[in-house]
């Protein structure tokens, strides 16, 4: 009988061990999630910000809308013809993002005098979603 009962308590401990183990291992993952750098996030904003600036922007880019200082908008509505999933692929970012226009006085802009905006309908441009005419 002795024998038995330290096999269980043997088995017992490497149950309480393991179970442990992934208990501590959750904290970390959980600590690690939480504690995140805010300024990490306000970093990758930024960069994604940049990434979509310079697709829109670039000379080379398949995605330009600007030509020199100027929106060309018919390639603009060619951009609003194309799902939000497809554009945010061919941006190749993470995150959600809209594009609009705004003129001196912050004051946003009709694209093709029908859309305020190209992209996420999660985000809104001065209480409308991004994506509504």
């Amino acid at each position: 009988m002795v024998i038995n009962i330290n096999k269980k308590a043997q088995t017992w401990s490497v149950d309480v061990v393991l179970g442990l183990l992934i208990f501590v291992g959750a904290f970390f993952i959980f600590y690690a999630v939480l504690n995140q750098n805010p300024n990490t996030k306000v970093k990758n904003l930024k960069e994604e910000a940049s990434t979509v600036i310079k697709q829109v922007s670039s000379d080379s880019s398949q995605l330009r809308i600007v030509d020199g200082n100027e929106i060309n908008l018919s390639r603009a509505g060619e951009l609003k013809n194309l799902s939000y999933v497809e554009l945010k692929n061919m941006l190749r970012i993470e995150g959600d993002f809209c594009v609009y226009i705004e003129d001196e006085n912050g004051n946003v802009i009709l694209i093709n005098n029908s859309y305020r905006a190209i992209g996420s309908p999660d985000i809104n441009v001065t209480g409308v979603p991004c994506s509504q005419k």
